[in-house]
């Protein structure tokens, strides 16, 4: 960008910004403070990385700010921040910051009480942008400067080590252990198919013990990955399993499984089925179910990786009026 910008997000990743923030050549910072995670320390934790973010601006004095929610004290905090250096600025001039939505900003039950100071922060930005279809019309209904920005497909990591490549037949099952993943369901689906091996990342110190009493012996337990690491994990398997119960969920996993050229099974009842139209395998949330399409997954690689790599062209050329619609904007 001609301007000098930040983007900012009160996390410890995101590939969606990491990628749009590659795109915009604009750089992101991650302000998180992992040891005041939870329970009563989570407003110390706001307020510590409230008073970062004010400083990190201070020293930086970008001219445009994208700032991504939730939580919806990020993009507070970067108003704020704004008007305050608008009125110093010589002639007045104007300090300009968007709104990056992930999905829960509009749909989750924690940040449903935001939504009026999400609409009146919406207002007085340059433009809010949304991750699902779904908040667009949100947006539209609040007739502000927004709308809906499919995540880029994302240029990842190079791979390092040889994670995800023990077993004749391998599929990555890509988890937080959310409340919304139906991980129990991908064990019993693991039981039915002794012969495939499972790697399944995200912390396991998220999951119950009585969950994880669950496991089978060809699911492996990866914990988080960062980095080339993880993009190893993808190289190296056949397939990757993207599963929720979150009919709002558009997964950047998805994006990250069409830059790999990798056939996905995805949930039948998520967004993804929208957007995602060749090479994946839609399935109900069910231990049969999810067998049955990870069978059809690594008995159909012939058919299905030529339609991921052929979607991947329709993805790109289908989002960049938009991402070029962004851009102007943020000029």
């Amino acid at each position: 960008m001609s301007v000098k910008s930040i983007f900012i997000v009160w996390g410890d990743h995101s590939r969606r910004a990491e990628t749009l923030a590659a795109e915009l050549d604009v750089q992101v910072r991650f302000l998180y403070e992992l040891r005041l995670k939870g329970g009563w320390l989570t407003p110390l934790r706001y307020l510590v990385q409230g008073w970062k973010t004010w400083h990190l601006l201070e020293r930086e004095r970008p001219e445009v700010v994208l700032v991504q929610s939730p939580p919806i004290f990020a993009p507070l905090v970067v108003k704020l921040w704004c008007e305050l250096r608008e009125k110093t600025r010589p002639a007045r001039r104007r300090v300009s910051y968007a709104i990056d939505c992930h999905p829960s900003t509009f749909f989750s039950r924690k940040w449903r009480w935001a939504l009026p100071l999400l609409r009146f922060l919406s207002r007085r930005a340059v433009v809010t942008l949304s991750s699902n279809a779904e908040g667009q019309n949100i947006l539209q209904g609040w007739k502000v400067s927004g709308f809906f920005l499919a995540d880029g497909v994302p240029s990842l990591s190079p791979p390092v080590g040889t994670i995800g490549s023990e077993g004749d037949a391998r599929v990555a099952v890509i988890s937080t252990f959310a409340d919304v993943e139906p991980i129990a369901e991908v064990f019993a689906a693991a039981q039915l198919l002794p012969r495939v091996t499972f790697y399944v990342t995200g912390d396991p110190k998220r999951a119950s013990a009585k969950l994880l009493a669950q496991k089978p012996e060809n699911v492996t337990l990866t914990g988080f990955l960062r980095g080339g690491t993880y993009t190893a994990l993808l190289k190296n398997v056949h397939g990757i399993v993207i599963l929720t119960n979150q009919p709002k969920d558009l997964s950047c996993a998805a994006y990250e499984a069409v830059a790999m050229a990798k056939p996905a099974v995805v949930s039948d009842c998520s967004e993804n089925k929208r957007w995602f139209t060749h090479g994946f395998v839609y399935v109900n949330n069910t231990p049969e179910a999810i067998a049955e399409g990870v069978k059809k997954m690594l008995n159909e690689q012939a058919i299905l990786v030529p339609e991921v790599i052929a979607m991947r062209s329709e993805l790109a050329a289908s989002r960049q009026p938009k991402f070029e619609e962004l851009a102007a904007l943020l000029k």
